[in-house]
């Protein structure tokens, strides 16, 4: 049963909202910019469909190779450029502890939040790659990926009789010990 509620109360609609603020519906300016969503290639069954740098007897990718199909992660995918908005959290402390002196070195402690629109597909098997912008926040050609975020909670928010309004995505960054570039 579709209800449309916004026609007759006068209740805000957080779908807008959500569009107006992220993405500047109304001619507001967008508070977004433009991240990759790593998504596994699928058969028609639905199961993953393994790169062919998998070994057989193994079952893990080559990653000595640096396969230029999976980049060794062992899996067919596709990117596409979605429009987001995120921000830094922090384990134990937020964004002030996100570096953390363990010894015998530093550990980098990096968690971020996105925020997808409603009809965004994302599953934990994906993966968000945030991609070098320069100032004026377009994409940088060549592309280079800087960072890769993993999904470790996809919160569904939902509002109005159940109607899902927006995604957040809680995602710890791929690789957390590395070199400081």
């Amino acid at each position: 049963m579709k209800r449309n509620m916004y026609k007759s109360v006068r209740e805000q609609d957080l779908r807008e909202s959500f569009d107006n603020l992220v993405f500047g519906k109304t001619g507001d300016i967008p508070h977004n910019h433009l991240v990759l969503l790593r998504k596994r290639k699928q058969d028609s069954s639905g199961a993953d469909i393994k790169c062919n740098c998998v070994n057989k007897l193994t079952r893990e990718p080559n990653v000595e190779k640096n396969c230029q199909f999976c980049l060794g992660e062992g899996f067919l995918w596709v990117e596409t450029f979605h429009r987001c908005y995120s921000s830094m959290v922090g384990a134990d402390g937020g964004k002030a502890n996100r570096t953390r002196r363990v010894m015998p070195g530093v550990i980098r402690t990096d968690y971020k939040i996105f925020y997808f629109k409603f009809d965004a597909k994302i599953s934990y098997k994906d993966k968000i790659i945030e991609v070098r912008l320069d100032n004026e926040g377009n994409v940088s050609v060549p592309y280079e990926r800087i960072n890769i975020f993993v999904p470790e909670t996809i919160q569904e928010y939902r509002s109005d009789y159940g109607r899902l309004e927006y995604l957040a995505v809680y995602a710890r960054e791929e690789s957390s010990v590395r070199d400081n570039l």
